[in-house]
């Protein structure tokens, strides 16, 4: 995922609205013409972020965002005829769940049994399928040996490059290329002898013990996926489209859900910036486009809104004198009071996210 970390960089709501405000009024920005907009996913927990943009810049902010928190670039022109001074905040968001430090998931406190759901929802539902295949192959790839030799055991179905989608292994890692020829021939499988690459990326292997499936030693580098992205009632699934490139390192991750949501920010802002430089409609304004990641901290009893925490990546500023620059994140090292208006949510104890 780059260089975009949580550890000493994530901020609560809280703190970075008032910050962010109080840095657009140093760009120049006039008080009660600036304009916000935000561009999130429809999550309810995405509320607590829009509420704080409400109070601090004095208006509810423009709706700048589709679901899983990808920007709506079609809209910048009408966005551009709502303000002088313009400020847009994207972010995907993920759930966390500190006493589990789990990732992914967020407690839903208006169900039946305040059942902990996906988080981002849009991102799980992308990631199901890409996870199904892989939790397959991760089976219907085993490691063994024939006659003292270090073989892979390969089903016939992941042989098959004609499939039209699914999960293919990049079989020139796994099988010695100099001695292609099957080793042994199952029912519904074909042993190889193992590839010098493959025993060298499973270190201490013990060839010679039970035949066992790889599991996850199924690295990224040793396949990739080939899907269309499936059709929706809006067209194809442009976000299963954007972070395609990056799902098999996805779905071998630790935390799937965080490093899908934060790679979506970092291409997020990529794609965005483009289209602000060149955009006819900013012309003559002020802009801000700041990006990040919001991670979503189920409340605790008692509270209704989640501990909301900001994770900065990269900001864009087309100011109206001409200027034009990237604001690039860096550590912060620095703390402010909370902000008395929401004083119980601020004398709540800090939830620490791991560094990431």
């Amino acid at each position: 995922m780059g260089n975009m970390r949580l550890g000493g960089m994530a901020i609560r709501y809280s703190q970075f609205v008032p910050k962010l405000y109080n840095y657009c009024l140093s760009l120049g920005f006039e008080p009660g013409r600036v304009m916000p907009s935000r561009a999130f996913c429809s999550d309810e927990n995405q509320g607590y972020p829009v509420i704080l943009l409400t109070r601090h810049f004095g208006t509810f902010p423009f709706d700048h965002g589709v679901v899983g928190g990808r920007v709506a670039t079609d809209r910048h022109g009408p966005y551009a005829h709502h303000g002088e001074d313009l400020v847009i905040v994207q972010a995907s968001h993920v759930g966390y769940v500190p006493e589990q430090r789990r990732f992914g998931v967020y407690q839903r406190q208006r169900t039946a049994h305040n059942e902990f759901g996906a988080c981002c929802g849009k991102l799980s539902g992308v990631l199901d399928w890409y996870e199904r295949e892989y939790s397959h192959a991760c089976n219907d790839v085993q490691l063994g040996s024939i006659d003292g030799t270090p073989a892979v055991f390969i089903d016939n179905a992941l042989l098959d490059s004609h499939r039209a989608e699914g999960l293919f292994l990049h079989l020139e890692r796994l099988i010695d290329v100099a001695e292609p020829t099957p080793l042994q021939v199952m029912s519904t499988s074909k042993a190889f002898k193992a590839s010098p690459w493959l025993q060298a990326a499973l270190g201490d292997f013990d060839w010679g013990g039970v035949r066992q499936p790889i599991g996850r030693r199924l690295d990224a580098a040793m396949f990739f996926f080939h899907r269309q992205p499936v059709p929706g009632a809006e067209g194809p699934d442009l976000l299963e489209e954007a972070i395609a490139p990056a799902i098999p390192s996805l779905v071998t991750s630790a935390n799937p859900m965080l490093d899908a949501a934060r790679y979506h920010t970092q291409i997020e802002f990529d794609r965005t910036y483009r289209t602000l430089q060149r955009e006819p409609a900013f012309e003559g304004k002020n802009l801000l486009f700041v990006s990040g990641l919001n991670v979503d901290v189920s409340p605790r009893q008692g509270l209704l809104f989640p501990l909301t925490k900001f994770v900065p990546w990269a900001a864009y500023a087309r100011l109206r004198d001409g200027r034009d620059f990237l604001l690039e994140s860096t550590a912060n090292d620095h703390e402010i009071e909370f902000d008395a208006a929401i004083r119980t949510m601020s004398n709540e104890e800090g939830v620490e996210l791991p560094a990431l």
